[in-house]
């Protein structure tokens, strides 16, 4: 009995150890599975953030700022954005003289689609088309920007594409923005002019900007057969010493050359007088001899105090010696014109101005319509005077004087009722004296 007990003991002792074995190593190897689950699950969770970081990239916002459509992505490095604008007008004319019926006339002044937006952050792009031309003629903004240069910590933009070249103020601002419904007479013809396919940098500081311009073809003109296009180079420089939401000083000095082709013949300077009822140019040097081209300079100043804002601007071209110009063979006729423009918000708004590019931007009205208020209102007025005669070239003197009402039921609706008298001297039209009413309907999106 004794060794049966000594044996049985032996065996428990063995099988406790036994189990007590293979509990310790599957202890073991269940830490081992949980670890290695573990690592699993980690390399799990990275490879979902990986995938989830990427499919933001790829992630598309809806946006929906002033009053405006846009798509951007979640990181900001692409967006793309849709819009356009409508400008209707209905315009009377007539000269004191009845020289020429002017009659009434409706017309779509500006229908317009636009696409704009950024790539990679750096670039930006915009194309805008005007259905009131054809082909290449509608082209208008149509250009490619790089944002990415800070020289110095400024900020250096430039552009490559169909644009504006910068000469002046007036002439640089967007058609919706201006004061009054049409440019003056000066910036018709001795300001910034169409808009050229070039390249343009602009250089701007917390309180100053410069930008320089070399450009050639206006889309939808022709090339001069066997020779080269048109070259037109520009300059501007403004600083802008007050700077802050209601308040501004603006001065600004523009420089400008204009090389013709050698195939050109004749060149001609003319101007409405701020309307656009038949087409009618109240000046007009008619077409004179060959020239290699003209100088133009522009000096401006604008000042802005609550809802008063006002600007000025003088304007000076001089042409090339003439050749085939009869009389005026030889001859380097100069032209000049200068004007004065008001607005004044009766309901207490001010100007929006864009100090990186000189420009104004839409009014933002205190009350719109669409909140119980009235929305925005303005009077603006304008005085411009533009000499066309010099150097045997009598294209006559054109003074106009314009009044206008302007209501902003909301940011960007705008309508218009203007008149103007024009008194012309001299020229094909001398004692014309046009007088007009004109009124607009101009909403964006």
């Amino acid at each position: 009995m004794m060794n049966k007990n000594k044996s049985n003991q032996f065996l428990d002792r063995k099988s406790l150890l036994a189990i007590t074995s293979a509990v310790v190593f599957g202890m073991g190897s269940q830490a081992v599975v949980a670890q290695s689950m573990s690592d699993r699950v980690d390399m799990l969770e990275k490879e979902l953030e990986a995938i989830k970081a990427e499919q933001e990239k790829s992630n598309v916002v809806t946006e929906y700022k002033g009053n405006r459509l846009g798509f951007t992505s979640e990181d900001g490095e692409f967006s793309f954005n849709l819009n356009g604008r409508l400008l209707t007008d209905i315009a009377w004319a007539d000269t004191d003289d009845n020289s020429r019926e002017l009659g009434q006339e409706s017309f779509f002044r500006a229908a317009r689609l636009a696409a704009s937006g950024t790539l990679y952050r750096d670039w930006q792009y915009k194309f805008q088309y005007d259905f009131n031309d054809s082909g290449a003629s509608g082209i208008k903004d149509a250009y490619l920007q790089y944002h990415g240069f800070k020289p110095a910590g400024n900020d250096f933009v430039l552009s490559i594409g169909n644009q504006f070249q910068p000469f002046g103020l007036e002439g640089l601002q967007s058609p919706k923005y201006t004061a009054m419904m049409e440019l003056s007479g000066p910036a018709q013809v001795l300001g910034a002019g169409a808009r050229r396919l070039g390249i343009r940098g602009d250089l701007v500081g917390d309180s100053w900007g410069w930008a320089l311009g070399v450009a050639q073809q206006v889309p939808g003109t022709p090339s001069p057969q066997d020779d080269d296009d048109e070259l037109d180079f520009s300059t501007k420089f403004w600083f802008d010493p007050v700077l802050e939401k209601g308040r501004l000083v603006h001065l600004g000095a523009s420089l400008r050359q204009h090389k013709t082709s050698s195939a050109s013949n004749g060149f001609r300077v003319r101007a409405r007088p701020e309307t656009r009822v038949d087409g009618f140019r109240a000046v007009d040097t008619g077409s004179i001899g060959n020239t290699n081209g003209f100088v133009a300079a522009n000096v401006e100043a604008a000042f802005t105090q609550g809802p008063l804002n006002l600007n000025a601007e003088y304007y000076w071209a001089e042409y090339d010696e003439l050749e085939n110009a009869g009389a005026s063979t030889g001859e380097e006729p100069s032209f000049t014109g200068a004007t004065v423009t008001g607005l004044y918000y009766l309901t207490g708004e001010t100007r929006p101005y864009s100090h990186s590019g000189g420009v104004y931007g839409p009014a933002r009205p205190n009350n719109p319509l669409s909140r119980g208020g009235s929305g925005a209102w303005a009077i603006s007025a304008r005085f411009s005077t533009l000499d066309l005669t010099d150097s045997g070239i009598d294209g006559g003197e054109m003074d106009v004087a314009s009044l206008g009402l302007n209501w902003f039921p909301e940011q960007r609706l705008r309508f218009t009722l203007e008149g103007g008298v024009a008194s012309v001297d001299g020229g094909p039209n001398d004692g014309s004296d046009p007088t007009y009413v004109q009124a607009r309907t101009q909403f964006e999106w």
